[in-house]
């Protein structure tokens, strides 16, 4: 926030009063406690406006008499009002107009000084607490900016939703993008519609009652062309001065979930594949090795048939070998 010194040295002030003799007084007063500060007139309405169009310098302040040639009181506060010039108006008003200025802080007005009580301290003061309260004023609107633009450039579906209802308030560009629902059409949903009605109640208990932790993440979704889709679904409650709401986002694990299906598949024939070499190849396997068994066991034997006997068992303990270790790394994908 500005200092009270800085305010001197870059004031820049816009009276609209048509009388000279309570200009020149105000023009004093100004010089008296704002040395440095630049002063502007305009006699009336018409000419005030095309002033703060055509200005090249930023006005701080607007000190503006009720009682103008074209226009006056109600009227005229209504009619500076509506530009929105984003500059603060403080009224100059008499006794007669007091309640008329006294109103006029609920419409946007920032504060009102009586001519017949202005002296150069309550005008100074006047001042700074109006270039003040501007100041808060805009930073907060900055930071409420700010804040719409996290929430609606995220790249994540989110809802700002009624935190009794689930009636949605709001959905960024990205829901309104995934799922094919213009704002105005999310506006007269609530989050409920976007599942399936066996849904619903599950999650109505997630995020009314919040118990998160026990209950699952998995949901699906319908987007407005009728696809599913599956997503996660995330939230969080906020809190402000005039209300509670939810913040909740989704995310689309629909390929995730399908890849992951996929694997387990590829899984279970791979087990298939292992189980029937390890029964469908050990038989025969089994076999050769009872015969080998039986000619060994012959009393008439040749030097020659054994050794290639022999060979046949190498090789057969081999095969035997590679079945064995085909099924231990099916064994270990499933653990995986």
């Amino acid at each position: 926030m500005q200092q009270i010194d800085q305010y001197s040295e870059n004031l820049s002030v816009l009276i609209i009063e048509d009388n000279e003799g309570d200009f020149v007084l105000i023009e004093d007063y100004l010089i008296e406690k704002f040395k440095l500060a630049t002063i502007n007139r305009c006699s009336d309405f018409a000419s005030s406006i095309n002033f703060i169009q055509d200005s090249k310098e930023k006005i701080s302040v607007i000190l503006l008499d009720l009682n103008l040639p074209d226009l006056k009181g109600l009227e005229l506060i209504n009619s500076v009002l509506a530009y929105d010039f984003q500059i603060p108006i403080v009224i100059l008003t008499g006794y007669s107009d007091l309640s008329m200025a006294r109103s006029s802080l609920r419409m946007g007005i920032y504060d009102y000084l009586v001519k017949d009580e202005m002296n150069p301290a309550i005008l100074h003061k006047t001042i700074i607490f109006a270039l003040n309260r501007s100041s808060y004023i805009n930073q907060i609107a900055d930071e409420k900016r700010n804040y719409e633009n996290l929430f609606n450039f995220s790249p994540q579906p989110t809802w700002l939703l009624d935190p009794t209802s689930l009636r949605i308030l709001y959905a960024n560009l990205a829901a309104q993008s995934k799922y094919g629902y213009a704002l105005d059409d999310f506006l007269k949903m609530t989050f409920l519609e976007l599942h399936p009605a066996e849904e619903e109640q599950t999650i109505k208990h997630k995020l009314i009652a919040q118990e998160d932790e026990d209950i699952r993440n998995h949901f699906t979704h319908f987007l407005s062309n009728g696809k599913e889709i599956k997503v996660d679904v995330y939230f969080k409650e906020i809190s402000s001065l005039s209300n509670i709401g939810l913040i909740v986002q989704s995310n689309d694990v629909s390929e995730i979930l399908k890849h992951i299906s996929t694997i387990e598949i590829q899984n279970t024939k791979l087990r298939d594949i292992a189980w029937t070499q390890s029964h469908v190849v050990r038989a025969p396997l089994a076999r050769i090795l009872g015969i080998i068994n039986l000619i060994e066991d012959e009393k008439e034997n040749f030097d020659e048939i054994l050794f290639w006997i022999k060979q046949l068992r190498i090789s057969s303990n081999e095969m035997d070998d590679i079945v064995k270790k085909i099924v231990e790394q099916s064994n270990h994908i499933d653990q995986e």
